[in-house]
């Protein structure tokens, strides 16, 4: 039984109750307005622990804090902050300084919410799917804390995303393909991860789009699946992009690495350069529905997508990055008991 700290976490988009997801999606699009400037956290203090780096979380991040009152902590591990070991029974006579339960522990003290950002370490993807580092700092943790990317899921990401669809299509389904692209290296299965679940919360008809030898997690696909159903939509799985993008009217273009060749970067590289041609073009696009075309960012252009669709009319990267902004004013009102 989840007691009312874990309630209030937000670590996943796999485990997000269907009621919290509608409310943080209206309380976005609430706070994207006038009441997104007044102070309703006024008093309040939101630490971030980073892993990696950062533009657009920890900026909006540090924004949301700001035009709520509330005042942001940014901590970089290994950087203004000592290494930090997650594993319990360990020997500490390596590079870390300090556990996360003495840590974390003493920063929950000083905080009323902690955010977490910790990237896949692409070594082992069943350490990976476990989520070692983000369940350990949740555990520690006597705050809510907020998964800002961890190594298999991004879900401020896919509140963004989803947030941006809705404004987009005006609340109505389409086709959505979340289509893989190359690149120069092996990148985390989070940001996909968290696109197709939560296009599949929001019952758009979403296809995932791949190269062979490129799945995703087999249990992100599985609750993909099963949350395409409960809200009405589908999701599947194709190795055919040209069939895959027929129809579609929203196209999300991101790169990850080979399941495969986890922790091989030999054999990640080669499987990457096998597939150059699904960089996003035009002419890929040509038999879309008029597909506006998605992306995280940092994105490297004419690698995973070319100049003329970036700099075209499909482009909606830069509204999705401002999404980010709204969506998380909305989680941190939602940890902090705060209703907008």
């Amino acid at each position: 039984m989840s007691s009312p700290l874990d309630r209030r976490h937000f670590l996943s988009l796999r485990t997000l109750p269907a009621a919290d997801w509608q409310r943080l999606l209206a309380d976005a699009e609430t706070l994207a307005g006038p009441r997104g400037r007044e102070r309703l956290l006024a008093g309040r203090r939101f630490g971030m622990v980073f892993y990696n780096s950062s533009l657009r979380t920890r900026t909006s991040f540090e924004v949301a804090c700001f035009d709520l009152g509330a005042h942001a902590v940014y901590l970089q591990v290994g950087g203004g902050l000592w290494q930090l070991e997650h594993r319990d029974g360990v020997v500490m006579d390596g590079d870390a300084a300090e556990h996360v339960k003495e840590g974390v522990g003493v920063l929950a003290r000083m905080v009323d919410g902690l955010g977490l950002r910790s990237f896949a370490g692409l070594k082992d993807a069943a350490d990976d799917a476990k989520e070692p580092v983000l369940h350990a700092v949740a555990r520690a943790s006597s705050v809510p804390v907020l998964n800002l990317e961890s190594a298999m899921d991004h879900p401020h990401q896919g509140l963004a995303d989803a947030f941006t669809l809705r404004r987009r299509f005006a609340g109505r389904k389409g086709r959505v393909v979340v289509q893989w692209a190359p690149h120069v290296k092996a990148l985390p299965m989070a940001v996909p991860s968290a696109a197709c679940l939560a296009f599949a919360r929001e019952g758009h008809e979403v296809v995932l789009a791949h190269p062979e030898g490129f799945d995703l997690d087999p249990g992100v696909v599985a609750d993909a699946t099963r949350l395409a159903r409960e809200a009405g939509g589908s999701f599947t799985v194709s190795h055919d992009r040209a069939a895959a993008l027929r129809g579609a009217r929203a196209v999300y273009v991101k790169a990850w690495g080979s399941r495969h060749a986890y922790g091989d970067p030999q054999a990640a590289a080669k499987a990457r350069a096998a597939h150059g041609g699904w960089m996003c073009t035009e002419r890929s696009l040509a038999e879309t529905d008029g597909a506006i075309v998605m992306h995280c960012l940092p994105v490297r252009r004419n690698v995973v997508i070319a100049d003329e669709v970036l700099d075209g009319p499909r482009s909606v990267v830069l509204e999705q990055g401002e999404a980010r902004l709204h969506v998380q004013k909305a989680t941190l009102c939602r940890a902090l008991g705060i209703s907008p």
